[in-house]
C-alpha cells in the first residue's frame, strides 16, 4: 500500500490592489511563499473514510474531501481514504493555512484517483477556493514573489501576472501571536461589505510600487528598496483597512511591535493578510538572528511563536511513501 505525501509552505499577503474597483478588476494582490511554517499532510487508500488531525482541522478536512469528490471527474474519482495532516500551520493567522491546505488535500486526491500534474487553478475550484485571492493558489504550484491581477468576473481565479524568486540569501521573520487570530469566513465577509471602496488614486500608488519599485528592486537584488517597497505597500493597505481592523495592524500588540522594530532600523515591516502575523524581511541569516533576538526581548513578543524562514521559490513538494500492513508488504 502506498501513501501519496505533499508539502507546501506558507503564504504571506502582503495587500490588495483594489477593493469594490469601479472599473477594471478588482482585488488581486501580492504575496510571497515562504519555507515555513508549513503544512505536510498524506492521503492512502482504505476500507472506510477517516481524518487523522487536530479537532479543529477534523471536519474542514472531512468537507473538501467530499467537495473534491463532488467536483471532480467521475473516472477519477478518489475511493475510500484516510487523510493523515502530520504538520499544520496555525489557522486563521495571516499565513495561508486553509488555501495550503486544502490544496495539498486535493493534489494528493487527485494523484489518488488516477489523475497527475491537474493546474492548482482546477484544484482549487475542486475544493472551492479563490473567492478573493489567488496568491496562494499559484504560489502552492510555482513559489516565489507572486503578483495576481484581480477578477472581472467573481467567479474566475485572479491570473497570475508576475512573478519572481525572492534573492536566497534574504530572510523573513514570521512572529505569530499564539492566543489571537485574524479575521476569517463570516466576519471576514462582513469586513468587506464595510470597507469603503479603494479610490483610483490608491488602486494606482499601490500598481506604482509593485511595478515601478518592488519588482525592480527583487529582480536586481535591490533589499533596502525592496523592503522599503514592501513597507509602503503594506502601510497603504492598512491606512484603507484600518476602519474595520480598528488601525494599520489588525492587533493593537503587533502594532506596537512594528512602531519599535521601526525605531531600532528595520527596513521592511507589515502584516499579513488580516493578520495578527507580522513580518519582518531581513537580508540575511546573520541580520535575522539578531533581529529575532531583539524581538524575543519585547514585551509584546512574550506570547508569540517567532519562525526565521526563507522564501519558497518553487511549488509544492510531493512523494510516495510505502506503508506495510499485515497483509500489504511493499517490495
Amino acid at each position: 500500500m502506498s501513501a501519496i505525501t505533499v508539502q507546501t509552505g506558507a503564504r504571506l499577503h502582503f495587500g490588495l490592489l483594489a477593493v469594490q474597483a469601479a472599473s477594471g478588476r478588482n482585488f488581486g494582490g501580492v504575496g510571497l511563499m515562504v519555507q515555513s511554517p508549513g503544512c505536510e499532510l498524506s492521503v492512502e487508500a482504505a476500507a472506510h473514510d477517516e481524518c487523522l488531525a487536530e479537532p479543529e482541522m477534523l471536519a474542514r478536512l472531512a468537507t473538501w474531501r467530499d467537495e473534491y469528490r463532488r467536483r471532480c471527474p467521475a473516472a477519477h474519482r478518489p475511493p475510500a481514504c484516510r487523510i493523515q495532516l502530520k504538520r499544520a500551520m496555525p489557522s486563521h493567522s495571516g499565513l495561508g493555512s486553509g488555501t495550503q491546505t486544502a490544496l495539498a488535500l486535493a493534489a494528493a486526491l487527485a494523484q489518488l484517483g488516477g489523475e497527475n500534474k491537474i493546474a492548482a487553478t482546477e484544484l482549487a475550484r475542486r475544493v472551492g477556493r479563490g473567492a478573493r485571492s489567488a496568491l496562494g493558489i499559484h504560489g502552492f504550484e510555482r513559489g516565489g514573489l507572486l503578483v495576481e491581477g484581480g477578477k472581472r468576473n467573481p467567479d474566475n481565479i485572479s491570473p497570475l501576472v508576475a512573478h519572481l524568486d525572492l534573492p536566497e540569501v534574504w530572510r523573513m521573520l514570521l512572529i505569530t501571536p499564539n492566543d489571537r487570530r485574524g479575521l476569517s469566513g463570516d466576519a471576514e465577509r462582513a469586513a468587506f461589505k464595510r470597507l469603503t471602496p479603494f479610490p483610483v488614486s490608491l488602486t494606482e500608488s499601490l500598481c506604482r510600487i509593485v511595478l515601478m519599485e518592488l519588482l525592480p528592486a527583487v529582480a536586481t537584488g535591490d533589499f533596502p528598496s525592496a523592503a522599503a517597497a514592501l513597507q509602503d505597500f503594506g502601510q497603504l493597505n492598512g491606512t484603507h483597512f484600518a476602519p474595520v481592523q480598528g488601525g494599520i495592524f489588525a492587533d493593537p500588540q503587533m502594532a506596537e511591535l512594528a512602531k519599535w522594530l521601526t525605531d531600532q532600523g528595520s527596513a521592511g515591516v507589515g502584516q499579513s493578510s488580516w493578520g495578527p502575523t507580522l513580518w519582518v524581511l531581513c537580508r540575511d541569516e546573520a541580520e535575522a538572528i539578531q533581529c529575532r533576538e531583539k524581538i524575543a526581548s519585547h514585551p509584546s513578543a512574550g506570547a508569540c511563536t517567532i519562525h526565521l524562514t526563507a522564501a519558497k521559490n518553487a511549488g509544492a513538494t510531493f512523494g510516495v511513501r510505502c506503508v506495510s500492513t499485515a497483509l500489504d508488504r511493499c517490495g
